[in-house]
């Protein structure tokens, strides 16, 4: 009864197995491990056996080097089997990570999961986030699958005319294939160079993309217009639902009423629910605020997560991190992520 490493051969298959759990995608191996590929961030993946058993899944982002080592579990651990023993997996997770040397274990468990109350209730945990405060969305926006007359009525009535005027544009919408991303990753450098965005190195897209397509766990969904590439949405998928992982447009050659982002993640969620057969897509939360306001054109619904909680091991070790600031973490990060830039472009 115990935690135990996912060999790298056996790793790919989890994507399949998972797409029968409640698992969100950032637990997903073709996600984790291509986001998180780099000198000083890495990922992991482990399983819980009982009785030759799989009951419990969870990846791992292993940030820092030994002795100053973190371990991060977003969206898990993944609960396979309904009759767990919640209380036993995390005490054995404990466990796991001080055997992995990790100064501190940093958890978000999934929404709804027992493992909720049974960290909130456990002493060795704190509800504080520590160096190098990895924060992601502290909610979901979630658009609900539903007939689609339904899902139309259901949105903003500026939503409904926007996608209606860029319907009388001469736009084509489609799911890109490998000779499209050519033109994605031009648009990319295009709108990272001109406004300044701060995209993730393209080739970490490439890489989820090539990776999960295998599995049919992600998509390039596009909007072109005069065979010239306007708009881009990256969706990344797990077990339930579309997610907008990223997205890139360019303002061309027509009115910004009949601007493509409407009816281009229309498409996408019609992909979603009357073909993947997903409970919800969610647009992702956060985002400029012009980028905020076009989200709430769809009346999402927003589901907040719990909140982060740490297993500390190495006090001493973590004081002396502490120190840093969140501003000094943020440029550190900065520093790693141009360092990486330049390795992966």
């Amino acid at each position: 009864m115990s935690w135990v490493p996912i060999s790298k051969k056996e790793t790919a298959l989890w994507n399949e197995k998972l797409k029968n759990a409640d698992a969100v995608f950032n637990q997903f191996p073709y996600y984790i491990a291509n986001e998180y590929n780099s000198f000083l961030a890495k990922s992991c993946f482990i399983k819980y056996v009982w009785q030759e058993q799989e009951v419990a899944y969870a990846a791992i982002i292993e940030i820092g080097l030994y002795p100053a080592k973190m371990g991060i579990i977003e969206g898990g651990p993944v609960l396979l089997t309904n009759d767990a023993d919640v209380g036993a997996i995390i005490s054995n997770l404990k466990k796991f990570a001080a055997k992995s040397g990790y100064t501190h274990l940093q958890i978000r468990p999934p929404i709804n999961s027992p493992a909720v109350s049974i960290i909130e209730t456990d002493n060795d945990f704190e509800k504080k986030v520590y160096f190098p405060y990895h924060i992601k969305e502290n909610s979901e926006l979630n658009i609900y699958n539903k007939p689609e007359k339904e899902l139309l009525a259901g949105f903003k009535m500026q939503c409904r005319r926007k996608i209606v005027l860029a319907g009388r544009v001469g736009f084509e919408y489609k799911k890109a294939g490998e000779k499209e991303l050519v033109d994605i990753k031009n648009l990319f450098n295009e709108v990272s160079n001109s406004k300044g965005y701060g995209f993730l190195p393209f080739k970490i897209y490439e890489a989820i993309h090539k990776e999960g397509r295998k599995y049919n766990l992600c998509d390039w969904y596009t909007a072109y217009l005069n065979n010239e590439l306007v708009n881009a949405v990256f969706i990344v998928k797990d077990s339930q639902s579309f997610y907008h992982f990223t997205s890139a447009l360019r303002v061309t050659n027509y009115h910004p009423n009949e601007s493509p982002p409407a009816k281009l993640h229309f498409f996408a969620m019609q992909d979603s629910f009357y073909n993947d057969n997903k409970a919800y897509y969610n647009i992702s939360y956060g985002g400029s605020n012009s980028l905020v306001r076009f989200k709430e054109l769809f009346n999402p619904v927003e589901v907040e997560k719990p909140p982060y909680y740490t297993y500390v091991i190495k006090r001493r070790t973590l004081k002396w991190l502490s120190g840093f600031s969140k501003n000094y973490a943020a440029r550190f990060r900065s520093i790693i992520k141009s360092m990486d830039k330049l390795f992966r472009k």
